[in-house]
């Protein structure tokens, strides 16, 4: 009876060190997650704050170079008024008036390939808005407009094609959420050839970071 009771008190004690070895593997994965999510935020936020940036001084400079010339074009107009050249005045406002309808053009054939390019990306999962913005705006960089007026990939692919193999590209698949991976072994990420000198994320590049952290193979690397 004795013996039993040995062996029962053993039996529960490996449990005990079973279920907290389990525990504490869940909390240091846990912990592991929320790490590489700060960081991910982290460096989408510094490059969407960067974009943001270069696109409002771009603005600005727009804006301003848009002003002079319509300064010089009013002040031309009045000349040519105070000295009666009204045929070369017409002219002039013609001119003009062709080139706001030449911009109001392009403005709409934009609009439809927005829409159709937001209602694809509508259907794809992002892990978040910036995900999205940044999808968004690498993919309209690559289209083109073709002598009918359609919009399409550089390459000719369709944009619901295009959008298609974009997100099925390995190197975008940080921009998406990630599915379910069970039985995964860790191999070398690409882009690192000496897993014995691993390097500091904060030594690696933006890619680098977010392409590990969409695979999950960030456990190795120091912080």
């Amino acid at each position: 009876m004795s013996e039993d009771t040995v062996v029962d008190n053993d039996s529960t004690t490996d449990d005990t060190v079973d279920n907290n070895t389990r525990t504490d593997a869940n909390n240091n994965n846990n912990d592991l997650e929320a790490t590489i999510n700060k960081v991910v935020e982290d460096r989408l936020a510094q490059m969407k704050a960067n974009m943001n940036r270069m696109a409002k001084e771009r603005d600005e400079a727009l804006k301003k170079a848009a002003e002079l010339e319509k300064a010089q074009k009013e002040a031309k107009m009045k000349q040519l008024e105070e000295e009666g050249k009204l045929k070369e005045l017409a002219e002039m406002k013609n001119a003009e008036l062709e080139a706001k309808l030449r911009v109001y053009e392009e403005e709409n054939v934009k609009l439809k390939r927005d829409q159709v390019l937001t209602s694809k990306l509508a259907t794809l999962e992002f892990k978040n808005e910036r995900s999205r913005d940044m999808a968004y705006r690498d993919i309209v960089d690559q289209l083109i407009q073709d002598d009918s007026g359609r919009w399409a990939h550089k390459s000719g692919m369709s944009i619901e094609d295009f959008v298609e193999s974009y997100s099925k590209d390995e190197n975008n698949s940080f921009l998406f959420r990630a599915k379910s991976n069970s039985g995964a072994g860790m191999s070398n990420p690409a882009g690192a050839s000496d897993t014995s000198q691993p390097k500091k994320i904060g030594d690696m590049s933006t890619q680098e970071v977010l392409a590990l952290a969409a695979k999950g193979k960030l456990g190795n690397f120091k912080y």
